[in-house]
């Protein structure tokens, strides 16, 4: 191979140089490049500076393939891509393999795959479930069919906000791609507080046989939108109701001493608590009842409820349950995780193996730790943000200790109209007695109780609620009304149910009546003929001797026998002396039908020239 002068070179590469590579010319790195694309690039800076050496006349065009290990119409193709270049980003070869994009232009095609996309995709959401229709129409039109990969890319090439917005609904698309201006400022504690409820991420056992899996609970939450401190929290074992409201209203306001002291654990731990002047919450019916929200008035409290599609107006408390289920239930033995994706390996049910009260106190030291933890949006601890602003101004948003009971009261769930028996009051399967029931059964009362204790109620005398002990629990349920709902539910058969011997011995009692009734109604029809025929016999001979015996005129003993005999009556109609027709049998018929057919089958021939026979029915 001849080497070219300086001059020969630049002409060479002048000719080919008149439409330089424009992909060459755009080729850059990004964080996000693959290996292979930084290979790419590798290989382009060695052959720009081979190519700057032989240009230079460093070395000849024999040496300059041999290094770079190409051929001489390649080599020389190289050189093109070198005239005015600046950098080795002239050099970078494409990718290989097929390119990105769509590459078939068939008008009739792109028509068949986008009619196929509007029609099927909505009810498929899948590449598959439009491909298959567009294999089947191209069959139906007689034209080639496209291919899976055609029919993807095209789709991917959509918007996907569109794609989206073809597979889900309105509100879950304006949560994912709607704007969301807009921020609530506040300026002080207990301004805005925001309370939801959701299911734990998590299977509890019962605490006295912890074989048995209770099941997911449910937690309810408050958070003070200031602070970001969680005011209270509510967990039970059933559907968020009245109830869940209730506690999660006592948790907020009053001071937690009693119930941390039931955990076995310091009040300093949760020492948060005060009367919220707004509580913004959903649209749940336990939020939006009057109940709720006149009693809440009463206190000072304004409940005030998102807008219906607005979901992310509570994103405050939606983020803290996400957060506390994230980086403390997740890591407990029993959990669900956060979808049934990740459920199917979790083996929840046997790794299940803490109760409802060890998730209460886990929840606790959980929420202290969070309350110590800087927190990004406050540039400080909750607990530091809350403290720090009591520290400057009184906490007047306390209600006083003389309204603590009138407080609960108001909140507590209750039972009308319960009537008041000999016992007492019966409710929970147990007996609750005092003093003042005395002289008031028959009565009914309202009866307001205690989730957390169930040993005593309260029942409204007059104005004023009294305070009742239980004096019986023949069940032994629990005095927790979450742990008690749980075991009426799991209480197995119902009072009364019979077991498989029981039922068939109940059974036969059944049996044995309808035989014992059937033998009857037998004996006593048996009864009925035999006296019947004594009674006609007897009354047959009475009658015969009356009338001059059996040598009477006018009768034979063929007349005895004879089912027509006398006035040519069958003898199902002859008169009994209780004056009923006489019953022969089961299948006797009954009628007063005169027999005229066998008044004519006489047997006998009729001597005409016999004087005839007078009966006279008031001869004695």
């Amino acid at each position: 191979m001849t080497e070219l002068n300086s001059d020969e070179k630049y002409d060479e590469v002048q000719t080919h140089n008149n439409n330089p590579h424009p992909a060459r010319m755009e080729a850059a790195l990004t964080a996000g490049s693959e290996v292979g694309e930084i290979a790419r690039h590798q290989q382009a800076v060695n052959r720009f500076d081979v190519l700057t050496d032989y240009l230079a006349g460093k070395i000849s065009a024999e040496v300059a393939m041999e290094i770079l290990l190409v051929k001489k119409s390649r080599f020389y193709k190289l050189l093109r891509y070198m005239k005015g270049a600046k950098s080795y980003r002239a050099l970078v070869c494409d990718q290989s393999g097929r390119k990105p994009g769509l590459t078939v232009t068939d008008p009739e095609t792109l028509k068949l795959i986008e009619e196929m996309f509007e029609e099927h995709y909505p009810a498929y959401k899948t590449v598959a479930g439009v491909w298959k229709h567009c294999q089947t129409q191209a069959d139906n039109r007689r034209m080639l069919r496209p291919s899976y990969h055609t029919v993807a890319t095209w789709i991917k090439a959509k918007n996907e906000s569109l794609l989206h917005q073809l597979t889900h609904q309105a509100d879950q698309n304006k949560q994912r791609y709607g704007a969301k201006p807009g921020y609530k400022v506040t300026t002080r504690p207990l301004e805005w507080v925001q309370i939801d409820h959701t299911v734990v991420d998590l299977m509890v056992v019962d605490e006295d046989d912890r074989k048995i899996v209770l099941g997911r609970p449910y937690i309810s939450l408050a958070v003070d939108l200031h602070t970001r401190v969680v005011l209270g929290f509510y967990v039970s074992l059933l559907p968020p109701s009245a109830v869940s409201v209730a506690m999660l209203m006592e948790s907020c306001v009053l001071p937690k001493a009693a119930f941390l002291q039931g955990l076995g654990l310091p009040e300093h731990l949760l020492p948060y608590y005060g009367l919220p002047e707004v509580i913004h919450t959903d649209n749940a019916k336990e939020f939006i009842s009057d109940v709720f929200v006149l009693n809440a008035k009463d206190f000072g409290i304004r409940v005030e409820h998102r807008d219906i599609p607005a979901k992310h107006q509570g994103g405050h408390i939606e983020s803290l349950i996400g957060k506390l289920m994230l980086r403390a239930v997740h890591a407990l033995p029993g959990t669900t995780g956060s979808n049934a994706q990740q459920g199917k390996h979790l083996k929840s049910d046997k790794k299940a193996a803490i109760g409802l009260t060890g998730l209460r106190r886990m929840l606790v030291y959980t929420l202290h730790a969070y309350h110590q933890t800087k927190h990004s949006e406050l540039g400080k601890p909750p607990a530091e943000a809350w403290e720090g602003h009591f520290a400057k101004k009184p906490h007047n948003r306390i209600l006083n200790v003389s309204d603590h009971e009138d407080f609960k009261y108001r909140f507590y769930p209750e039972v009308p109209n319960k009537r008041v028996v000999p016992g007492g009051i019966e409710i929970f399967r147990r007996f609750y007695y005092g003093r003042s029931l005395k002289e008031l059964v028959r009565e009914k009362l309202t009866v307001k109780y205690d989730p957390y204790d169930l040993s005593f109620i309260y029942v409204k005398l007059g104005d004023l609620f009294e305070k009742i002990r239980c004096v019986r629990n023949g069940f032994n349920r629990s005095s927790d009304y979450e742990m008690y709902r749980w075991q009426r539910q799991q209480k197995g058969n119902r009072d009364g149910t019979m077991t498989k011997e029981g039922a068939q011995s109940y059974g036969e009692v059944t049996k044995q009546m309808k035989q014992e009734v059937k033998l009857t109604t037998q004996e006593k029809r048996t009864r009925k003929a035999t006296k019947g025929k004594a009674d006609y016999r007897k009354q047959a001979a009475l009658h015969g001797h009356k009338a001059g015996g059996d040598n009477a005129p006018g009768r034979s003993n063929a007349d005895d026998s004879s089912p027509n005999t006398h006035s040519g009556m069958s003898s199902n109609n002859v008169k009994q002396p209780s004056g009923k027709p006489k019953n022969q049998g089961k299948g006797s018929s009954k009628s007063n039908v005169f027999d005229f057919r066998g008044f004519f089958r006489k047997s006998d021939d009729v001597d005409y020239d016999e004087p005839p026979t007078f009966y006279d029915s008031n001869k004695s």
